[in-house]
């Protein structure tokens, strides 16, 4: 029989599992950042265990992967979730090889720490590389042509050498190659994609390079069979459940078929178990098993928190916590890029807002207790201040919210900003 989930606990288990629960706060700064190297591909010294390089990369880890294509919004992603640490300790961590940027699925790049990176494009790619040769017939790039590109690069990327985008199309003309501007991203997905190259240290105010796989991630995760599928669930359930077989199939990119398989394998493994929401008839999600003791508990990895509190097998009450929690989030945060049904943290009558003309460009997000009240965004200028909006029917607190923006200053190693608040967004 399955447990039973109150919808009221539903919120702080995600919030909990997303990394953005009260008890974060606690976290404390490591001291002193590592200066990201140029155009090197030999990772730096691994990070010292209990530095604030090395919680970047813990929070990568736990998190199984973050959405990165926008670069500004994916370093606050893991800075939002690892308090104390700043813009530079997250490109230390790729510098030193311990996260990396790439496509695991989706089509999309994510975060994802480096051991990881290999086994999760082994369950997922196959969906996505299925569609490869017709987009290459779109981009009128031969298959002849793909394999020279491939060649060519693996080359110009062996014994230790990062390139950057423009670097590595420079590499394909001086070797004669007339290829077209609409190939390099195909190009550089493909490679990423099938596992070849990843991309992984940080020059000196940019974006990560793109290296040889193989050279750069030197202690990557091993995994073979149904392992692959139960270690997915297992670890995307822990980073952001309860959550359905709807989320993980959307999410990885995965069928439905497969979401549920990996969901039985994790359970079979002891590493998910069902839930149902409201009552015995309800929608069935699926959590870790510490979680759901903790929720019946109120302790263990809830941490007595009683924002975590559930009502779970049959345990009354609804959680109340002590305090407020909010948060500046980023463009395109797990919080809700990571599921299908948003509703527990977005209203539905506020999608439109987060996602202008649902063109998929999610809004940074104002939130509180979870729940998304606000948009963000940073104005122009070295000293443009933050300016936050409410959602119709919604209230910010310029007072909650300043201490956040000096958060967000201090990750982001610049002065104090001030606090914009506007009037309410139109219905």
């Amino acid at each position: 029989m399955s447990a039973i989930l109150s919808p009221a606990a539903l919120l702080p288990l995600r919030m909990r599992a997303l990394g953005l629960h009260r008890d974060a706060a606690d976290a404390t700064a490591a001291p002193g950042h590592t200066a990201a190297p140029g155009h090197t591909a030999a990772p730096d010294a691994a990070p010292a265990p209990g530095s604030a390089t090395a919680r970047v990369a813990a929070t990568a880890r736990q998190m199984l992967a973050i959405q990165g294509q926008d670069w500004r919004s994916a370093r606050w992603a893991l800075g939002v979730r690892t308090p104390g640490t700043t813009v530079s300790d997250v490109h230390a961590a790729f510098s030193a090889g311990a996260i990396v940027r790439s496509w695991p699925m989706r089509g999309t790049l994510h975060i994802v720490a480096a051991e990881d990176i290999g086994w999760l494009q082994g369950v997922t790619s196959h969906r996505v590389l299925a569609g490869a040769p017709k987009r290459r017939a779109t981009i009128g790039l031969s298959e002849a042509a793909l394999e020279r590109l491939v060649g060519v690069s693996l080359d110009a990327l062996r014994g230790g050498t990062a390139l950057d985008r423009d670097g590595l199309s420079a590499v394909w003309t001086e070797a004669g190659i007339e290829w077209q501007p609409g190939w390099r991203y195909h190009v550089i997905w493909w490679l990423c994609q099938n596992g070849l190259t990843t991309f992984g240290p940080v020059r000196e105010s940019g974006e990560p390079l793109l290296v040889r796989a193989d050279e750069w991630i030197t202690a990557p995760r091993i995994l073979t069979g149904d392992e692959v599928l139960a270690e997915c669930a297992a670890r995307y359930t822990g980073a952001r459940g309860p959550v359905s077989e709807h989320d993980l199939a959307w999410w990885t990119g995965l069928t439905l078929r497969e979401a549920r398989r990996a969901f039985d394998l994790a359970r079979q493994a002891g590493r998910a178990a069902p839930l149902r929401l409201g009552d015995a008839s309800g929608p069935q999600l699926w959590a870790t098993p510490a979680a759901i003791a903790a929720a019946a508990a109120g302790v263990g990895s809830a941490g007595g928190d009683p924002d975590a509190a559930a009502s779970v097998a049959g345990t009354a009450g609804t959680p109340v916590g002590p305090g407020d929690t909010w948060h500046l989030l980023p463009a395109f945060d797990e919080h809700l890029l990571g599921y299908t049904d948003r509703a527990a943290q977005l209203d539905p009558a506020h999608f439109d807002h987060v996602v202008p003309g649902r063109n998929g460009m999610f809004m940074a997000t104002v939130v509180k207790n979870g729940r998304v009240l606000g948009l963000w965004r940073r104005g122009s200028g070295a000293k443009g201040a933050i300016t936050a909006t409410p959602l119709p029917g919604t209230r910010l607190n310029a007072r909650a919210l300043t201490p956040l923006v000096a958060d967000w200053s201090d990750f982001h190693e610049i002065g104090p900003l001030a606090v914009d608040l506007q009037k309410r967004t139109e219905p």
